[in-house]
């Protein structure tokens, strides 16, 4: 039986968990269960009645247990044997956080991961890193790791790794650049210790190890133990780099996984629903948001979508490829039913067809919600679709960086150039939208392993060293200066100025569009 009252909000302090009703509690017959924030409801733990206290509509317990923190735990309220429906999971934080200051935005949302001097010539202020699991945790426990308590026991990191990040986050810190992490699961790739112990704890336990095209495994949301570890990595980097004083370097914010809609190969756990996949995801954000704002109050959590939006890669396959939308929809639906939270969106707006940079020309980007892609080219109806009221967070729109896509060269001098103008472009949409934060290009050099791509904006040398500039580096280096006048014009009388400025700025539908008319054929006057 479900009872009329209902549990508004779960909120954490430094020392209690306060479940607040939305009416007086008149019962002294309370009751409280602890679940795993995913996984069976066998799996729980009944919170002794001495430890509750009721206070006007609110019902407190402590926040600790023998050094275990509920803060990350799913819980259910009984009163008089009956159970109290609403939120499931802590969705309000007060002044928990090691470290207080203001979110660091750049006064510009120009990104790369680039290195040395380019760093500075090219006016970037944010940076991308792909940081994976494997790779920095260890069930090792000797002199080439060291541990970190967390939920009152030891996990162990990788020196070596650790060490290579620190220099790569120091680096960027000094150079004034703000970091935003990409954590990954990857048993095979990105500097896997391929340790097969860990890697039977982490990942993702329908992982698809016969699939070739399965770079990443899901993280494993299933057992407690996966839980644990994955808590454990996103702490710990919250608490290393999130620092006020930056010791260690600065990043501010985590994307969990990538291109999740496009699970089978970016985020594996075997064929799902993509209701039931979504389910599991949403932990592993509510995970990371809870863990990293322990240590830092504005550390952002994003989810990771690549272009596809009311289509998919593969639409035979609808177990193994979403929507962008349904992914969005149903993250949505979880986080407002089972406690709001604070996530964001890292987007993939690629041109529709990755060989192509001319993303002005793509034919499945329409500037309406029910779009197949959304492409720089109607990069508008994302912020826009996330503008609508059931999409808000504490009445404000969510963030959006643009943390991976980039303008491919074919060896040849007008695709670079179609590139450049492009990249013009595409900067000139992104900024004028106020909740992008980012904007970066995929690669720094082209990488000969990258799916037949040259999406740098320098070129490779046939030794592998880092070549020369491409057009795009110039127009990159010069947005957001005096300088960017010159190249707005050359990229305006390359695509044409009647085109550029219509998609520049385009009339957009804040709704689906009205096909019911798409097959009908119609009679010129007789």
């Amino acid at each position: 039986m479900v009872i009329i009252m209902e549990i508004k909000t779960i909120r954490a302090s430094k020392e209690l968990l306060q479940f607040e009703m939305d009416e007086i509690i008149k019962s002294q017959d309370i009751s409280i269960r602890e679940y795993l924030p995913y996984g069976s409801d066998e799996d729980r733990r009944s919170l002794d009645k001495k430890d509750v206290v009721i206070q006007g509509n609110s019902i407190c317990i402590p926040r600790f247990f023998d050094g275990y923190d509920r803060i990350f735990g799913r819980f259910q309220v009984f009163l008089d044997g009956n159970t109290v429906k609403g939120n499931q999971y802590v969705s309000k934080l007060d002044q928990i956080s090691q470290w207080d200051y203001p979110y660091p935005q750049p006064d510009t949302i120009k990104a790369l991961a680039a290195y040395g001097e380019d760093l500075k010539v090219l006016g970037v202020k944010q940076s991308l890193i792909n940081i994976n699991l494997p790779a920095l945790m260890t069930l090792k426990d000797d002199g080439n790791t060291f541990p970190y308590l967390c939920n009152g026991r030891a996990f162990h990191f990788v020196k070596e790794a650790v060490g290579k990040l620190d220099r790569y986050m120091k680096e960027t810190y000094e150079y004034g650049i703000l970091v935003t992490g990409i954590l990954l699961n990857s048993p095979k790739l990105f500097d896997s210790q391929k340790e097969e112990a860990l890697l039977s704890k982490v990942l993702h336990p329908k992982y698809d190890w016969k699939d070739s095209s399965a770079y990443i495994s899901a993280f494993n949301m299933e057992t407690e133990e996966g839980q644990e570890y994955y808590k454990a990595f996103v702490e710990f980097l919250a608490e290393r780099y999130g620092r006020e004083d930056g010791k260690y370097g600065r990043m501010c914010g985590v994307i969990i996984s990538n291109e999740v809609n496009s699970q089978y190969v970016w985020g594996n756990a075997g064929e799902m629903e993509v209701a039931d996949y979504v389910k599991e995801y949403t932990v592993a954000l509510r995970l990371a948001w809870l863990g990293a704002r322990k240590y830092y109050s504005n550390f952002r959590i994003y989810v990771s979508l690549d272009h596809f939006w009311t289509s998919t890669l593969k639409p035979e396959l609808p177990k193994r490829f979403y929507k962008g939308r349904d992914v969005i929809d149903y993250l949505n639906k979880y986080s407002v039913e089972e406690g709001n939270f604070d996530w964001n969106i890292a987007y993939h707006p690629y041109p529709e067809n990755l060989m192509y940079p001319d993303f002005y020309n793509d034919r499945s980007a329409s500037f309406d919600f029910s779009t197949t892609r959304i492409t720089f080219k109607n990069i508008e109806m994302l912020p826009a679709y996330l503008s609508q009221p059931e999409y808000l967070y504490e009445g404000k729109p969510r963030r959006i960086i643009l943390s991976e896509q980039g303008f491919n060269s074919r060896g040849d001098s007008y695709s670079e150039k179609q590139g450049a103008a492009a990249y013009c472009l595409a900067y000139e949409k992104a900024r004028k939208l106020d909740t992008i934060d980012l904007m970066t290009h995929h690669a720094y050099v082209d990488n000969r392993y990258e799916f037949g791509l040259n999406l740098g904006i320098r070129r490779l040398n046939e030794d592998d060293t880092i070549g020369e500039p491409k057009p795009i580096y110039y127009v990159m280096r010069d947005m957001d200066t005096e300088k960017e006048k010159e190249h707005i014009d050359r990229a305006r009388a390359f695509i044409g100025e009647e085109l550029y400025d219509s998609i520049l700025n385009p009339d957009i539908l804040y709704a689906d569009a009205d096909k019911s008319k798409e097959n009908e054929f119609f009679e010129g006057d007789e």
